[in-house]
């Protein structure tokens, strides 16, 4: 089959859609990315109803975009509303409590909704039960896998379907995808929406590998020159200090804290690197679940963003210990992570401490290169603070 064809394969038609529960529009939507607009109204729903696959549908929103504050309150409503109910009931058909897609759904919206593991732990006991009950149901028990791998950190998965573990898991192998390839070409010609859905996924995944690898040449090597060359495009950064258009108020578009630059790096990334993922926890070291800011799984590498406000040695030393600890917990065989970039926005422009700051970083094993970004002078707002 030409790759074309495939591609022209994969989709979703919007009557398929409307005809789907709103749990598995959102689920299909999640899985693709050029259809992911339709989760906004597969999430109205959790405003007006209390059903689970409202509840469900709004997970897989907020999973695509956390930043929504008023889903979020709405689903945690929704969340506590849930774990009052009865579940796997004497006499009663299990409805929630087997559906694999509806589990995961809550399960991401849990997550992305911020919801500690103390309070989630009726649905990780839920979810615990519910895989036990569905051993014969390989695709169902496989959603509540990666559901229980979401809720608990520390779980290992037992996922039966390739295509579902590269679908899911940010850190797949290339034999995986491999695997997970040849199963979505052995059943690309099914027409069931799920299915498609999860095909598209593999096939995003697996492209997105091919597209790190050439842009700007080498991956690790296109992606450090994307990061690099942002000090050149920041001279288009709105930051108007008189009106530009009649009638408008003047804009400027603050970078405050490292969030904002967090956002500026995946607005930059996401077009080109396709398995771009960000807020990431990677397994347990000890009594700490270490959490990375942004990564490109099929590179190996693990983008770590740091904000530095204050000015002098002491800043410098600071942020160099931040950076060598977690390098120590966030680059080893168990995470699929091999290389750490740092990237440094510095709101004090000490431009003059750089070449020491760098060469003691990228003196590190597993730290392959320190991208410092000065806050650009026409951004400036008043004097230097010193550590």
């Amino acid at each position: 089959m030409k790759l074309s064809d495939l591609n022209a394969s994969l989709v979703i038609e919007t009557e398929v859609y409307r005809a789907l529960p709103p749990h598995v529009a959102a689920f299909c939507s999640y899985l693709v990315p050029g259809d992911r607009d339709r989760l906004d109204e597969e999430a109205s729903l959790a405003v007006d109803s209390q059903s689970y696959q409202a509840i469900a549908a709004a997970g897989y929103a907020l999973a695509n975009d956390p930043s929504r504050d008023g889903l979020v309150a709405a689903f945690k409503g929704a969340f506590e509303h849930l774990s009052g109910r009865k579940f796997f009931a004497e006499g009663r058909t299990p409805r929630f409590e087997v559906d694999g897609v509806a589990l995961l759904g809550v399960a991401l919206g849990a997550k992305a909704a911020g919801i500690p593991q103390a309070g989630a732990r009726w649905l990780e006991n839920l979810l615990q039960r519910s895989s036990r009950t569905l051993q014969a149901d390989r695709w169902q028990r496989d959603l509540v896998e990666v559901a229980r791998g979401i809720i608990n950190p520390n779980h290992e998965m037992s996922i039966e379907d390739i295509r579902v573990r590269t679908a899911f898991l940010a850190t797949s192998s290339e034999q995986e995808r491999q695997a997970a390839w040849a199963g979505m070409i052995a059943r690309a010609g099914e027409s069931d929406a799920v299915q498609v859905a999860v095909n598209r996924a593999v096939f995003e995944r697996c492209a997105a590998v091919l597209a790190g690898l050439t842009i700007g040449g080498a991956g690790v090597a296109g992606l450090v020159s994307i990061l690099e060359g942002l000090a050149q495009s920041m001279s288009h950064w709105t930051y108007e200090t008189s009106p530009r258009v009649k009638g408008v108020t003047p804009q400027q578009w603050e970078v405050a804290h490292e969030y904002h630059v967090q956002n500026l790096l995946w607005t930059l990334l996401r077009p080109v690197f396709l398995d771009l993922v960000d807020e990431q926890s990677l397994p347990k070291v000890g009594h700490k679940t270490p959490r990375y800011d942004l990564g490109v799984p099929s590179l190996g590498t693990i983008i770590e963003v740091k904000y530095m406000r204050m000015a002098g040695s002491g800043a410098c030393r600071k942020i160099t210990e931040e950076i060598a600890a977690d390098r120590s917990l966030y680059l080893s065989r168990t995470t699929g992570y091999s290389k750490l970039i740092a990237f440094i926005w510095d709101d004090c422009r000490q431009t003059e401490e750089y070449q020491t700051l760098k060469a003691g970083l990228e003196g590190m094993e597993g730290i392959d290169r320190v991208i410092i970004l000065p806050r650009p002078s026409r951004m400036s707002r008043g004097t230097l603070q010193r550590a």
